[in-house]
């Protein structure tokens, strides 16, 4: 359940349903590049500079946990939604991103006979905000945290203290 997961997952979900907010009003906007420069942002500076780097850990730990399963999830559910974002103006990279995600799925769909189609993601419906797991005060949260670090580590370059040194 989302409200049982760690706030780190939390916070990168609240930011991927505020994306898909924002993506969704760009295209109807007719603004296809900003709606491409949203989600670049999102991949580059939230995802993988963030989350990803700050689940290292839970991703590589050695047994399967409710936590390391819990960071699988929502780093799935995170690439699978950009997959759908991007595929208006990326589509090629994003049907083979979406095709790599969702193989396993797929067969499991047409075997189970439920009718599903995950052809491809271009036959998908792009993905619905969902309200809920928007946490505006999370996302503020974080992004002090991030600029406070952007800035320590800043100091650090200009006093020529390496990263790795205390």
């Amino acid at each position: 359940p989302y409200h049982d997961k760690p706030e780190l997952d939390r916070w990168i979900i609240s930011k991927l349903q505020s994306l898909v907010k924002e993506v969704t009003a760009f295209y109807e906007d007719y603004e296809p590049t900003r709606a491409a420069r949203a989600i670049d942002v999102f991949v580059d500076q939230h995802l993988s500079n963030w989350y990803v780097r700050l689940s290292r850990r839970r991703f590589w730990k050695g047994e399967m946990s409710a936590d390391k399963n819990s960071a699988y999830e929502t780093l799935y559910d995170c690439i699978f939604t950009v997959a759908q974002l991007m595929s208006p103006v990326s589509p090629f990279f994003s049907e083979w991103l979406y095709k790599n995600l969702s193989d396993n799925i797929r067969e499991s769909a047409v075997k189970s006979n439920t009718g599903l189609k995950w052809e491809s993601v271009h036959l998908t419906y792009l993905a619905k905000t969902e309200e809920d797991k928007i946490d505006a005060d999370l996302e503020e949260r974080m992004e002090l945290a991030q600029k406070i670090c952007s800035l320590v580590l800043s100091l650090r370059k200009k006093e020529k203290i390496k990263v790795r040194q205390p």
